[in-house]
């Protein structure tokens, strides 16, 4: 399953002329459905069903409708994101100038050549054929590059988890914490160990240790999560492969 933008939600005044606001769109989990299980499901699930491209198919591709209302929400692009948007805009226009008789326009932001919509199992076959030629890039599932996003937005953000649950769809903030907090634990232990070397300039290897005070707990040094992103931010790109393979093992 994947979520589908349809080029009909496209807010195309803000495309075109405003590369920093908003631009709406509208998600719809894509699916393959067998046609006698989809006969049993409430019609008023179902967003769409498309025509078969073969005949006598078992099964159909079908838009679901989203579970709640938040899951249309506004995304805020960058200019770059936007240029590219721009472009597949235009070869689409290109493709079904081209050949009309020919193109069936199924009102999806990506599609086929011949206008019809890409089933999620396409994607994934791509997916697996681009990393296949690309083995410089960590091996991970075509799921794994919305977790990589999701981290890399926490990072950059400074760990804003309100600021990137409104662009990852979670339901709550809680919910991205806890979806990603167990993930950070080997992590923390080696950053932990990186903050210690760069971070401290006292020569503690050959430094008598001190017994504490009598009666008095020792003071556990305390790592703030800022002092973790900055560490993560001196990495060079192969310490930071390195965090990605751990985090996605």
């Amino acid at each position: 399953m994947n979520n589908t933008l349809t080029d009909r939600c496209v807010n195309k005044p803000n495309l075109t002329h405003a590369p920093h606001r908003a631009s709406s769109f509208r998600l719809y989990p894509t699916q393959r459905a067998d046609k006698v299980a989809l006969s049993k499901i409430d019609p008023t699930q179902i967003y769409h069903t498309f025509p078969d491209r073969r005949e006598g198919s078992k099964s159909s591709l079908i838009l679901k409708r989203t579970k709640t209302k938040k899951s249309n929400r506004i995304l805020y692009m960058t200019k770059p994101l936007k240029e590219e948007l721009l472009a597949w805009l235009e070869k689409m226009k290109q493709d079904e100038q081209s050949a009309p008789e020919k193109y069936s326009n199924c009102g999806q932001l990506f599609r086929l050549p011949d206008g019809l919509p890409i089933a999620p199992d396409v994607l994934t076959k791509w997916y697996r054929m681009w990393r296949a030629e690309h083995p410089e890039f960590e091996k991970i599932v075509f799921h794994g590059l919305r977790h990589s996003s999701a981290t890399y937005q926490l990072l950059q953000s400074g760990g804003d988890f309100k600021s990137v649950q409104g662009n990852t769809g979670h339901a709550t903030a809680t919910v991205l914490m806890d979806t990603y907090a167990h993930t950070q634990d080997k992590p923390r232990l080696e950053l932990t160990e990186k903050i210690e070397a760069d971070f401290y300039t006292q020569d503690v290897a050959g430094a008598k240790p001190q017994e504490p005070p009598e009666n008095k707990t020792p003071v556990a040094t305390k790592i703030t999560g800022k002092m973790i992103l900055e560490a993560i931010r001196q990495m060079d790109a192969e310490e930071r492969r390195e965090l990605t393979r751990v985090l996605f093992a």
